[in-house]
Protein backbone atom coordinates (compact mmCIF):
# COMPACT_ATOMS: atom_id res chain seq x y z
CA UNK A 1 0.00 0.00 0.00
CA UNK A 2 2.80 2.50 0.58
CA UNK A 3 4.12 2.04 -3.03
CA UNK A 4 0.92 2.87 -3.77
CA UNK A 5 0.42 5.97 -1.97
CA UNK A 6 4.20 7.21 -3.13
CA UNK A 7 2.72 6.65 -6.62
CA UNK A 8 -0.15 8.90 -6.20
CA UNK A 9 2.00 11.62 -4.48
CA UNK A 10 4.70 11.75 -7.27
CA UNK A 11 2.24 11.40 -10.06
CA UNK A 12 -0.20 14.50 -8.36
CA UNK A 13 3.13 16.11 -7.82
CA UNK A 14 3.47 16.50 -11.83
CA UNK A 15 -0.44 16.39 -12.60
CA UNK A 16 -0.84 12.34 -13.27
CA UNK A 17 -2.94 11.07 -10.28
CA UNK A 18 -5.85 11.71 -11.87
CA UNK A 19 -4.95 9.77 -15.06
CA UNK A 20 -4.32 6.62 -12.77
CA UNK A 21 -7.23 6.97 -10.86
CA UNK A 22 -9.13 6.25 -13.99
CA UNK A 23 -6.46 3.42 -15.11
CA UNK A 24 -7.48 1.88 -11.77
CA UNK A 25 -11.51 2.26 -12.02
CA UNK A 26 -11.02 0.38 -15.80
CA UNK A 27 -8.89 -2.36 -14.54
CA UNK A 28 -11.74 -2.90 -11.95
CA UNK A 29 -14.04 -2.87 -14.67
CA UNK A 30 -12.18 -4.71 -16.84
CA UNK A 31 -11.85 -7.69 -14.34
CA UNK A 32 -15.36 -7.27 -13.93
CA UNK A 33 -16.06 -7.48 -17.74
CA UNK A 34 -13.34 -10.46 -17.74
CA UNK A 35 -15.49 -12.29 -15.07
CA UNK A 36 -19.13 -11.65 -16.62
CA UNK A 37 -17.43 -13.52 -20.17
CA UNK A 38 -16.39 -16.76 -18.23
CA UNK A 39 -20.03 -17.08 -17.62
CA UNK A 40 -20.85 -16.58 -21.07
CA UNK A 41 -18.51 -18.67 -22.40
CA UNK A 42 -20.03 -21.66 -20.19
CA UNK A 43 -23.42 -20.94 -20.82
CA UNK A 44 -22.46 -21.16 -24.88
CA UNK A 45 -20.38 -24.40 -24.06
CA UNK A 46 -24.05 -26.00 -22.40
CA UNK A 47 -26.11 -24.61 -25.73
CA UNK A 48 -23.77 -26.32 -28.15
CA UNK A 49 -24.18 -29.50 -26.03
CA UNK A 50 -27.66 -29.08 -25.96
CA UNK A 51 -27.54 -28.38 -30.05
CA UNK A 52 -25.55 -31.67 -30.51
CA UNK A 53 -27.85 -33.55 -28.40
CA UNK A 54 -30.60 -32.70 -30.65
CA UNK A 55 -29.15 -32.98 -33.61
CA UNK A 56 -28.02 -36.62 -32.50
CA UNK A 57 -31.93 -36.86 -31.94
CA UNK A 58 -33.06 -35.87 -35.25
CA UNK A 59 -30.63 -38.00 -36.67
CA UNK A 60 -31.67 -41.11 -35.13
CA UNK A 61 -35.00 -40.29 -35.93
CA UNK A 62 -33.99 -39.55 -39.44
CA UNK A 63 -32.21 -42.65 -39.87
CA UNK A 64 -35.55 -44.94 -38.27
CA UNK A 65 -37.82 -43.42 -41.14
CA UNK A 66 -35.55 -43.94 -43.63
CA UNK A 67 -34.84 -48.04 -42.52
CA UNK A 68 -38.68 -48.01 -42.19
CA UNK A 69 -38.91 -47.10 -45.41
CA UNK A 70 -36.21 -48.30 -47.19
CA UNK A 71 -35.27 -44.97 -47.79
CA UNK A 72 -31.26 -45.50 -46.95
CA UNK A 73 -30.43 -45.49 -50.54
CA UNK A 74 -29.11 -42.08 -52.22
CA UNK A 75 -30.98 -42.55 -55.48
CA UNK A 76 -34.59 -42.88 -53.39
CA UNK A 77 -34.15 -39.22 -53.25
CA UNK A 78 -34.21 -38.22 -56.51
CA UNK A 79 -32.10 -36.20 -58.72
CA UNK A 80 -31.49 -32.55 -57.90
Amino acid sequence: MLNEEFRYTVAGLIGLDEVLKRFDKYDDLFARVLKGMEGHSEEIIKLGEDMKRGFDLVNRQLSALGARWGLMAENAFGRV
